[in-house]
This record gives C-alpha cells, structure tokens and sequence, in this order.
C-alpha cells in the first residue's frame, strides 16, 4: 500500500510543478503608436493612426485602451514635452472613432489658422502606465484651400487638355479607368491648366483635380474636385512629309522622303500629278514603274495615322526619265 501512496503523491507534485522564485506584476503597457498622420484637407483637419493591441510585455491590452490624442502649438526653440503638454488641449476620446485598430479624428482647422501645432497621440494603460508617445505630428494650417471647379477636357494632339477654375500654388491630378477602384495622380502643376500626354485614343477616362499648398514638408490639399468623364479622340494628322526627293532611273523613277516621327503613323500615300498612285506602306521610299522615258512628273507624298487622318500632301518635286 505505501508505494501507491508515494506514487500518487509524486504525481501530485508534478502536476503542481515548483513554485519558482515569484513574477512581477504585469506593468500593462501599450506599445507605442508609431504611424500618426496628420493632414490639412479643405477645412478639416484629417488625423489617422493604429491603435496598439499590444503591451511592451507582449500581453493583449486589458480591457478599452483609453487614447490620449493631443494638439498644441509648436513651442519656440528646442522641443520639450512639459512645455507642448502644458499648452496643448486633449481630443475628446468621444471624437476618435476606431474600426478594428485603425483610429481616426477630424478637427476643425479654422482655429488653427496661421499657426504650427503638433499632434501626439499615446495609449494609457489600466493603471495609467504608458510607453510615451507617438512620432510627432506637425502641421502648419493654413486658410482652407478653394476646390477647383468647372473641370472640363478637350482633345489636342497627342493629349488631352484640362482646364479648371481655382486660384491655389499647385494643384494635383487625378485620373481612373471607369473600371478601376481607385484614382491614380498622374501629375501636378502649378497653373489651372494640365496636359495629359499619357492616353490611348478611343479608351475612356476620368479626372479629378485637388488645389495643393505646400507647408513645410507636407502640403494642404482642398476637397477634390467633381468629377468627369471624357473619350479622346484622334482628330490630328501626322506633320507633312518633308525631303522629298527623286531620283530618276533608267526606267523607273524613285521616291525618298524623311520618316515621320509620330507614334500613330500607319502609312504614307503617293501622288503623281495631283493623283493618287500608291497607298498603305510603312516605308519612306517609292518606286514608280509606270512612267515613260521623256514625261515629266509631278510628284507629292502624305503621311496617314492608324485613326485615318492624312496630312496635306507635301511639296511639289518634279521627275523625268532621259
């Protein structure tokens, strides 16, 4: 019987393990925020960053992380915490709205105008216990930025024309396929006006323009503009060909010209005495074989797109067989 006893006895203590030297309380807190954005956008001011679901000890924080976000102006001369945290106002929690860790709070930026502020954001542990806070934040606010209006396209060759009203340093260009998700910047400029060089004839398109004003190494951006739709379509015909020269044989008479340097270009026509000879190749050159010893020749080339335009007929040059 006492070798059960023992047995059973051994197996309790192993189920128990050793109690070891015991562990500090659990200090719970939340690792830093290291992703804050902030942005001037119209009249708001757009704050965004991830809320931590971890402690600096690798724990799940417990319960609702209470989320200090702060804003204050920028103190003279070298930065300082006390003195930024002692000027700066909180964010009410009410106003910061998290879905699934990702935060995000808008301001009203009038207030703001004309100044520099810096935004900190840092998470509070259960017993108030932090890590500190986040990367900075700064803004220089500025008075809210004019949308841009009456957008409107046009084709010009090779591109198309945008032109809007706004008065603002540089604007941003937008554009998508009607298919596409998301808009794409294709460019920016620094007048109302953009040129578009980067589309295909017969594909269609979408644009949208945003007024930009560069602060410091960020920029204030109004509200994006409406948007509109526009098809461009090729109505511009090659240059005409230019170096025309002949070349007369002993029974045919040859053709050379300078190659267009269009992108679009299909083909050239040939024309001989104002009518037209020869049509659809690819090659700056031509050999005429029907023409007679002793006939004089006039002689003039086009150049022909892939959308059909032709260019006007080139110069004149004569040609005749001995």
């Amino acid at each position: 019987m006492r070798p059960v006893i023992l047995f059973v006895a051994a197996l309790a203590l192993l189920g128990c393990g050793y109690p070891g030297p015991p562990l500090p309380p659990a200090l719970n807190r939340p690792v830093t925020v290291r992703d804050l954005s902030v942005v001037e956008h119209g009249s708001k001011i757009l704050i965004a960053f991830t809320v931590p679901k971890l402690t600096t000890e690798g724990l799940p924080i417990p319960g609702t992380p209470d989320i200090e976000l702060r804003i204050g102006p920028l103190p003279a001369g070298a930065f300082q915490f006390p003195a930024w945290e002692h000027d700066s106002e909180r964010i009410p929690p009410s106003a910061i709205h998290v879905d699934n860790g990702a935060a995000a709070a808008t301001l009203d930026a009038s207030k703001f105008y004309g100044k520099t502020e810096v935004l900190l954001v840092r998470v509070n542990g259960p017993h108030g216990h932090v890590a500190g806070w986040s990367n900075p934040g700064q803004l220089a606010v500025v008075p809210a930025l004019a949308m841009p209006e009456a957008l409107g396209a046009a084709d010009i060759a090779d591109a198309v024309r945008l032109d809007w009203h706004a008065a603002a340093p540089a604007y941003r260009v937008f554009r998508k396929l009607p298919d596409d998700t998301d808009w794409t910047q294709i460019g920016t400029s620094d007048k109302p006006s953009y040129d578009d060089t980067t589309i295909e004839y017969g594909r269609t398109y979408q644009y949208r323009i945003q007024s930009i004003e560069k602060t410091d190494a960020k920029a204030a951006e109004s509200e994006v503009s409406a948007a509109i739709t526009f098809k461009p379509t090729d109505r511009f015909p090659p240059a005409v060909p230019t170096g025309l020269t002949v070349v007369p044989g002993t029974r045919t008479i040859e053709l050379v010209w300078d190659r267009n340097t269009e992108k679009d270009l299909a083909s050239y026509r040939v024309y001989r005495d104002g009518q037209k000879v020869a049509n659809g190749f690819s090659a700056p050159a031509y050999s005429d074989r029907d023409v007679k010893a002793g006939t004089s020749y006039r002689y003039q080339v086009s150049a022909v797109d892939t959308s059909g335009n032709e260019s006007a007929l080139s110069t004149a040059v004569e040609g005749t067989i001995p």
